[in-house]
């Protein structure tokens, strides 16, 4: 920049406020983002360097289980010889003994038997402590010099004590393996769960054991901290190796250590670039302000002399600015406004026009006219049109068009939202539209248009119509004649609204003047078109004929206002509990009738009914007292109990009279059938309310089986309610019921709760039956707390989260999709499962399973039952087992309860099965008896497989 204009940017207070202000801007945010920025890095790196370090020691410790496995299978193979030839024969084995430092047989008494190597005098049966050692049974003890022996006992002793148990003390270094093998500058250590330090890669203090655990205390599996060794800080994890479950002995803290230095060599790097880079914006932060700043001040001159002349009065002056940037289009943006001051002549004259035809009366036909022919003079379009949204039916529009001096009439059909589409200015190509968005498309294109602008009628914040203008070539929207047609919508508003006012009086003649809802007339109206659809679509609808109890008393002690006042509120909370699409009336006095057309079922209604007596039974507040009512409610359905208006009406008065006569507060429905049905569906509903909070529920688990090998895979938590007095009720029967009472949030908790509980007992006995799946509703997913849920039952019982497979519908997740699939996302991030279930039976889609996060596919059982007897059912089968095989997920058929459906799910390729062929659904007791019957050892590989 030359020295004068920095000397000039300098001097003049504009320049000097600005260039502060630009400094300031970028100084405060470069200086918080920079050292926002290391801090994030850093802690990046540290959180990093931890998941490596954990990652370390766990590998480690699989390493270290994995050599124990080894030496395990070498001393049964030396069982076997002792117990075939004697103690001595296993001289001739050397590969089995290549693990073992020593070999003896340990007794009650006397000196040991030795095979091999020097014998530690500190091994004795005693160390074995109450417990006994089964035949064939493996145990792990360290002796008083941390030596780790391998206990395995020969067969039962006479008496049935404990016989001849053999001692193997394991090599060290082959338990701990080469150092070489292990991770570059990391070192690890083995401790016991005392603390003991038992192997590591480098002079390490033991003090490193207790630091951890002090850090915290209550997760003994996976734990990271700092350390301080030699003067230098280290990052420490340490890894739980769980030994008890197969060798009865305490666990291994498997502990990696690696120097700050090291673990954070990358921040080392980024801070020698970061520092210098930060200092090289700041420089360029400065000098691009003082040019930026003196490029400026000289095209403001101008404006601000040209802006006091028109202020003058001088309307032909006119500012030129040619510095290609901002400041250029500022000066012809004031250019234009002259501009358009000037021809605001002109449009204020065809604006009295209108406003002339309007005072007059003129109809809508002609004032439209008049405005489409002022819209082609003023913008000089092809063509030109108007939309009148109806005041009575806003979703049905006249529209009135000018092309070739020839006027066409239209009536058309608004899309869903139109306000929220149409509620700017903007410019549409007809080619990228179609006639549901845009009604108007067609009528345009056919007069050879390409493109329409348009511009809204609003009439205090509500749109009203639209102006549109078509072009056979693209709209400049900058030019100012577009705010001439804004101003002229503007007095098209105003006809409108002339308009409103005639159809003002049809609503008078219509409505109820003090609800604002239809009245008899209108009731009878659109019952009647209900009516027709119900015959013609074949479907059923209903009415609800609904009468305040006790008004009357209202209004003779209260006086008829209050009485006003109650039915306003009324018919508010009666609006406000129904569909949008039903129709709610007052037929006069204390009488209002609801119509729900085109309802699935009768669950539907009785809820309606429920919430409406609930809502019309709270307080009534009118100036300042507070007045109690309840509602009776008849209910009758069409056009099953009547083919006529007159007729319905009656029998639903009737059903209300009937809920009158039972003790008012009620609904009754004029059918018997119904009546019948929704009392039973209340009592069974309060009847497990009642169940729930005294602890009669009940979580039955069926197991689940690998299809290739028949041996227990994980199982289904099933809910199980045993009424007091009716027996067993069906969960297809209540589990409805609770998901309409929301109750079903407090039993899906509860039910999680359990699940947990009985999974951890499980645990605790060393039994691993694979992971427990659990069905989750659409209410659960939409409650904000059910990841919490989840988690803590999970936390609490100490369960890793693998053992726990939640069981979604995709009718489920498509209630409330987005919510649904990200908390789902998050479970699984945690190591939960996920299975779809009842798969093929609702929303199935492709783009459904490539957003939904799961790992299992469960087969409906509608589709297993007629495995044999439908070949569209069978190629079903083949293709969702073949489509979870390609999405690398596995597939579970449920309801399997024949061998011809085994065998065919077996030859498709499908990975489990569930059904009444293997295993009803057994009570936790029984569950667990089950499980104990199965392999130890395939038990523990599904347990290494879920970790």
């Amino acid at each position: 920049m030359p020295e004068s204009n920095i000397r000039k940017t300098m001097t003049r207070g504009v320049g000097r406020r600005i260039l502060s202000l630009f400094l300031f801007a970028a100084i405060v945010p470069m200086v918080f983002t920079a050292g926002l920025a290391f801090f994030e890095f850093h802690r990046s790196l540290e959180s990093e360097a931890a998941k490596s370090l954990k990652s370390s020691a766990k590998e480690y410790g699989v390493e270290i289980f994995t050599r124990l496995e080894l030496a395990a299978d070498k001393s049964t193979q030396v069982v076997r010889i002792v117990e075939e030839d004697g103690i001595y024969a296993i001289a001739d084995h050397d590969y089995l003994l290549s693990d073992f430092e020593a070999v003896w047989v340990v007794g009650e008494v006397g000196p040991p038997t030795i095979s091999l190597g020097s014998v530690s005098s500190d091994v004795t049966l005693a160390m074995l402590g109450a417990s006994q050692l089964a035949s064939g049974e493996t145990r792990l003890i360290l002796t008083p010099q941390n030596q780790v022996v391998m206990l395995r006992s020969t067969g039962d002793g006479d008496g049935g004590g404990v016989g001849p148990v053999i001692a193997f003390q394991l090599i060290a270094s082959r338990l701990w393996g080469p150092r070489e093998n292990l991770p570059f500058l990391t070192e690890f250590c083995v401790f016991s769960e005392a603390g003991v330090s038992l192997y590591c890669t480098a002079p390490i203090d033991a003090e490193i054991h207790s630091s951890l655990h002090q850090d915290d205390g209550q997760n003994r599996g996976s734990i990271f901290g700092k350390w301080t060794h030699a003067g230098q800080p280290h990052y420490a994890a340490l890894w739980q190796l769980f030994l008890k479950g197969a060798y009865g002995a305490p666990a291994f803290d498997i502990v990696a250590i690696q120097s700050r230095s090291v673990a954070m060599q990358s921040g080392t790097d980024f801070n020698r670039v970061f520092v210098p880079a930060i200092i090289l914006v700041l420089v360029l932060v400065a000098v691009l302000s003082l040019h930026v700043i003196s490029r400026s001040l000289g095209p403001l001159q101008n404006l601000a002399i040209a802006a006091r002349q028109v202020a003058g009065g001088n309307l032909e002056s006119r500012v030129r600015v040619r510095t290609g940037d901002e400041f250029e289009w500022l000066g012809e943006a004031f250019n234009n406004m002259a501009d358009r001051i000037g021809h605001q002549i002109s449009t204020l004259e065809a604006m009295s026009g209108i406003d002339r035809m309007i005072l007059t009366g003129t109809k809508l036909e002609e004032v439209s006219e008049n405005v489409v022919a002022h819209l082609i003079d003023l913008t000089q379009c092809d063509s030109a049109a108007v939309i009148a949204r109806g005041a009575d039916c806003p979703d049905i529009a006249k529209m009135i068009s000018l092309h070739d001096s020839v006027i066409h009439n239209d009536r058309i059909q608004l899309p869903d939202g139109v306000g929220h589409q149409w509620c700017q200015p903007r410019q549409v190509a007809l080619a990228e539209t179609d006639q549901e968005s845009a009604p108007y498309a067609e009528r345009f294109t056919s007069f050879g248009q390409e493109f329409v602008v348009l511009i809204p009628v609003v009439l205090k914040d509500e749109l009203k119509g639209l102006l549109l203008l078509g072009f056979a070539t693209q709209f400049d929207m900058a030019q100012t004649s577009l705010q001439r047609i804004v101003d002229l919508a503007g007095r098209f508003a105003v006809a409108l609204s002339s308009v409103e006012r005639e159809e003002a009086l049809y609503r008078q003649a219509h409505f109820d003047q003090l609800t604002g809802l239809p009245n008899r007339q209108s009731l009878k109206d659109r019952l009647t078109q209900h009516l027709a659809t119900a015959r013609i679509d074949n479907h059923s609808g209903a009415i609800l004929f609904l009468d305040l109890d006790r008004f009357k008393e209202i209004n003779d002690v209260f006086g008829h206002s209050v009485g006003d006042g109650v039915l306003s509120q009324a018919s508010e909370r009666i609006v406000s509990e129904v569909r949008e699409r039903d129709t709610v009336a007052r037929l006069g006095g204390d009488e209002f009738v609801v119509v729900l057309p085109n309802v699935r079922n009768d669950s539907i209604v009785r809820g309606t009914a429920e919430r409406l007596l609930k809502k019309l039974a709270e307080e009534f507040t009118v100036d300042g007292t507070d007045h109690y009512l309840s509602a009776s409610i008849g209910i009758a359905m069409f056009p099953d109990d009547g083919a006529t208006v007159e007729t319905i009406l009656k029998n639903a008065d009737a059903a209300m009279y009937r809920a009158k006569d039972a003790g008012r507060g009620r609904f009754e429905f004029f059918s018997k059938r119904l009546n019948a049905e929704s009392r039973r569906k209340i009592g069974i509903e309060r009847d497990l309310r009642a169940a729930f909070y005294s602890g009669e529920l009940d979580v039955q688990y069926q197991p689940q089986f690998d299809i290739l090998t028949g041996i227990i895979s994980g199982a289904e938590a099933l809910l199980r309610w045993t009424h007091a007095d009716k027996g067993p009720i069906s969960p297809a029967e209540f589990i409805p019921l609770a998901e309409d009472s929301e109750l079903i949030v407090d039993i899906g908790s509860w039910v999680i709760e359990r699940a947990c509980e009985d999974l951890c007992s499980i645990l605790d006995k060393g039994l691993h039956p694979g992971p427990v799946s659990i069905n989750v509703s659409g209410r659960q997913l939409a409650d904000s707390s059910f990841k919490k849920a989840v988690m803590d039952p999970i936390h609490k019982y100490g369960i890793h989260p693998g053992y726990i497979q939640l069981e979604v519908t995709e009718t489920t997740v498509a209630q409330n999709r987005d919510k649904a699939i990200a908390i789902l996302q998050s479970l699984r991030e945690e190591g939960v499962r996920v299975a779809i279930d009842d798969f093929g039976t609702g929303y199935s889609s492709l783009s459904y399973l490539q957003q939904m996060p799961f790992d299992v596919i469960k087969i409906d059982k509608s589709f297993i039952d007629r495995i044999g007897s439908s070949v569209t059912s069978d190629n079903i089968c083949r293709t969702i087992i073949k489509m979870a095989e390609q999405l690398d997920k596995k597939s579970i058929a449920e309801g399997v309860e024949e061998q011809s459906q085994l065998d065919f799910l077996k030859k498709n390729g499908c990975d489990f099965v569930q059904g009444f062929y293997y295993s009803a659904a057994l009570p936790n007791d029984e569950f667990l008896t089950f499980i104990e019957k199965q392999d130890f050892h395939t038990q523990r590989r599904k347990a290494l497989e879920i970790i």
